[in-house]
């Protein structure tokens, strides 16, 4: 294809292909997966140089042989034990993250438009698919276009998140004005008011707990970096969440006081006799805990029996042969609802370690990046406050495993990968300066 054709075609390809690596905020399907492998390919095929760079960044090579060992030990589980778990490649993603950053970093110019067309996109499917005939009787409701409404809200939660960000962003940078200003703050403040409702609506009280962290640490993080008007305008937003969420009170109290009744008197047992899975079956055997409650219960006792079996590296693929032997042996479900405990099971505290670190190297250079003015206040509290978000509901539920787990984590990893190439860029051509005004000094 002739270049200027390709150039003329990116305008429109690339943006559209960011949008669908996101578009499990609003549709769960899988169509992220093969985005994935299609920017990877370009970033190999046209951004050859910048992989060179960046194969050289040590938390690459972390990446790379932590998805060597997991590869590795799917083969044996399948090859040897004839063990295929379920959802075992999903270990296997940081082989892509490095690859998958020098795409978003070579392309970071259409991110912006790609997050308006989500934005639009996401404001347009709440319209859509709240039922407000029900919201207003209090009955449960299933926003946008999920399998159930605890992933809706989740998406929900996301596109929140999102909306704020990237009203921030345009805020922050300066680079629009006038009507195109006030038609970004209008569709931003419009979709985050309907992800709130429908968060409310979708009645998921682990998304509802998330948010209320995440909502305290966006205001004093948007205060401190940003004043006037846009200070003013979060405390606006603050109200106006206020009453919705007085307005709701009774709806969000009958829904949640049981759980929180029930999730008190676990807490005090397991403190009181230092056995948290004794505390547990307790709970289970309580007539008054909630059944949403007492069959996740079940599924973390089998899995804390599972772990407590194999707690350094997990059982790999065999993890379900191990689970068939805990103490609730006849629950048949296959996601724990519990995130860390996925990742206990399958690869015991290694696998445990190997994410703190990328988690704790990843939010440095994501500081250091903010801090050196490599990135954008926005950016650095998009990232955060998004996993801030995510990694509080996978404390209640299997999020990793869905289709919204999977493409965060490619999005994330991707964006500290494109992060250090900025910042690898910004430094040499720091240093490309210092050197032309040494040699003008000299001369």
């Amino acid at each position: 294809m002739p270049s200027g054709l390709l150039s003329r075609s990116e305008v429109l390809l690339l943006p559209l292909l960011w949008v669908v690596m996101a578009s499990a905020m609003l549709v769960e399907s899988d169509a992220y997966r093969y985005v994935t492998l299609a920017l990877v390919t370009l970033a190999m095929w046209r951004y050859r140089d910048e992989v060179g760079l960046v194969s050289s960044d040590w938390l690459a090579w972390f990446c790379w042989l932590w998805a060597a060992w997991a590869l590795i030990r799917f083969v044996i589980g399948v090859t040897i034990h004839d063990e295929r778990g379920t959802s075992e490649w999903l270990y296997i993603f940081p082989l892509l993250f490095p690859g998958l950053g020098v795409a978003l970093y070579m392309t970071r110019r259409h991110l912006f438009p790609a997050a308006t067309v989500l934005i639009a996109a996401g404001a347009a499917g709440l319209l859509a698919s709240i039922d407000w005939s029900a919201l207003n009787n209090g009955e449960r409701i299933f926003p946008l276009f999920h399998n159930n409404p605890i992933h809706a809200a989740i998406g929900c939660g996301m596109l929140l998140i999102t909306s704020v960000c990237w009203m921030l962003y345009a805020l922050e940078t300066g680079r629009y004005k006038g009507w195109r200003l006030g038609a970004i703050l209008a569709t931003g403040i419009f979709t985050a008011l309907l992800c709130g409702v429908g968060i409310l609506g979708a009645q998921s009280k682990g998304v509802w707990l998330a948010l209320m962290p995440v909502v305290v640490f966006m205001s004093i993080a948007v205060l401190l970096y940003y004043g006037g008007r846009v200070a003013l305008a979060v405390l606006a937003v603050l109200v106006v969440a206020s009453v919705g969420i007085f307005s709701a009170l009774d709806s969000t109290s009958r829904v949640a006081a049981p759980t929180i009744e029930a999730a008190g008197e676990l807490f005090s047992g397991a403190i009181e006799n230092v056995d948290p899975r004794g505390a547990m079956r307790r709970a289970v055997e309580d007539s008054d805990t909630p059944q949403s409650m007492r069959e996740r219960l079940m599924l973390w006792t089998n899995a804390l029996d599972t772990v407590e079996s194999s707690p350094w590296v997990g059982w790999g693929n065999l993890w379900q042969r191990e689970w068939r032997q805990g103490t609730y042996s006849d629950n048949n479900h296959q996601l724990l609802h519990n995130g860390y405990l996925e990742i206990l099971v399958r690869h015991g505290l290694l696998g445990a370690m190997v994410l703190a670190i990328v988690l704790l190297a990843s939010a440095r250079r994501i500081y250091v990046a903010r801090r050196d003015g490599i990135i954008s206040a926005s950016l650095m509290l998009y990232l955060y406050g998004l996993s801030l978000f995510f990694f509080i509901t996978i404390a209640t539920n299997s999020n990793n495993r869905l289709a919204l787990g999977e493409s965060y984590f490619l999005l994330a990893g991707s964006a500290v990968f494109a992060i250090s190439l900025a910042m690898r860029h910004a430094r040499a051509r720091g240093t490309v300066i210092s050197q032309s005004c040494e040699t003008a000094s000299g001369t």
